[in-house]
């Protein structure tokens, strides 16, 4: 037999890979092994049939959480990954250079979504205290200890994390993302992803100290020094020229940093985000207003995001980041077999920012099926 698996008749979106049309995808020992129309079912152990749907890559959600206070999603990262095609992930930040071990521990054990981490400039990581963020008191930065833990852990670490925000750092202003970006430096050159919300000091005087590659998230929030300045009408010139010297800018939807408002406006003034993730904890998986990646591509195609570019940055534009190009976020022959198959489904869909404000989806993206490396990981219930 020539295929493990025959995912026939899908309607095959890999921007990545110029992918595009109607087509079959042949997996064996765990790889792509091809894509074309009408490939021979009687080659093949197994057959799945995609007729009506969307077949896309795994995705890649470049922003979620594990470890935050020690726990979090843990080890039920999978439940939430496998029921929304997504099958790899990046921990952003969740765990420093003292519980690092921790997080390695759980993905080791428990885990079997493919995770790689940002690792924090705190020492502690994220961890819930009444008595300020990770970095409100100076001590708690460890840029020796982080650097170390990226070079130790070169099969998982791939960066630095620093959330920048009232009660985050220890002074407002640019200082913490000197430190972070030395730390990267330090680090070998890795990229510093940068939490903005609400920021204290405007956010052109932080983006002079980032590099080519480097990484603003939560870039929609709706609330202090985002990306259109204080009057949130016009986007600024300082972010435009930022992006397009490679600066990143994810949009990690959370509790606090999806303002439906801000994302039109971004949106009509041709504003993309360079990848798409959700910020994922185990409260905003199961409470809301994320829910999962699938609903947070749903509401960008809302907006008017075109499906394929949708597509690609919750595929191959994270996966690139994470250092998987041409491996995972792509359905191109060679490539790990990871498949999310997915109805877009038509409907009334109400969903919610996070600031509160809701709007009436048309149409939203549901994940039937997810394959990873070539197994069949998830199938969705009948009827649901």
């Amino acid at each position: 037999m020539q295929y493990d698996l025959l995912v026939t008749g899908g309607e095959v979106i890999d921007p990545g890979a110029g992918l595009r049309g109607l087509m079959d995808v042949g997996i064996a020992g765990g790889k792509i092994v091809a894509v074309a129309p009408s490939l021979p079912a009687s080659e093949a152990r197994r057959e799945i049939s995609a007729k009506g749907r969307l077949v896309m890559p795994g995705l890649v959600d470049m922003h979620a959480h594990v470890f935050v206070n020690g726990h979090d999603m843990g080890c039920q990262t999978d439940h939430f990954c496998q029921a929304s095609g997504v099958t790899t992930l990046c921990d952003a930040g969740s765990a420093g250079s003292s519980n690092f071990a921790g997080l390695r521990h759980v993905l080791d054990q428990e885990v079997r979504t493919r995770v790689r981490a940002f690792v924090n400039l705190s020492a502690i990581g994220i961890t819930g205290t009444s008595r300020g963020g990770e970095l409100s008191h100076f001590p708690y930065a460890d840029p020796e200890g982080c650097a170390r833990t990226i070079a130790e852990n070169p099969d998982l670490a791939i960066g630095v994390k620093l959330r920048f925000g009232p009660g985050l750092v220890w002074e407002y202003s640019a200082e913490p993302v000197k430190l972070a970006r030395r730390t990267a430096d330090m680090a070998g050159g890795v990229p510093m992803m940068m939490h903005i919300t609400d920021s204290p000091v405007p956010l052109p005087d932080l983006l002079e100290h980032m590099k080519p590659g480097d990484i603003v998230t939560h870039c929609y929030h709706g609330r202090a020094h985002g990306i259109m300045g204080q009057e949130k009408e016009f986007l600024l010139k300082e972010v435009v020229e930022a992006q397009r010297h490679g600066i990143i800018f994810d949009c990690a939807h959370g509790r606090n940093h999806f303002n439906f408002r801000m994302i039109e406006r971004a949106l009509d003034q041709g504003f993309l985000p360079d990848t798409i993730s959700t910020d994922l904890t185990m409260t905003t998986a199961t409470k809301g207003p994320v829910w999962d990646l699938p609903t947070t591509m749903s509401k960008l195609l809302h907006f008017g995001m075109p499906l394929d570019e949708v597509v690609r940055r919750a595929t191959a534009a994270p996966a690139k980041i994470m250092g998987y190009e041409g491996t995972v976020g792509t359905l191109r022959p060679g490539a790990n077999a990871d498949i999310s198959i997915f109805e877009l489904r038509d409907g009334s869909f109400d969903m919610r920012d996070s600031d509160g404000d809701t709007i009436t989806a048309k149409r939203r993206l549901l994940a039937q099926t997810t394959i990873k490396d070539g197994r069949i990981w998830y199938v969705r219930p009948a009827g649901v």
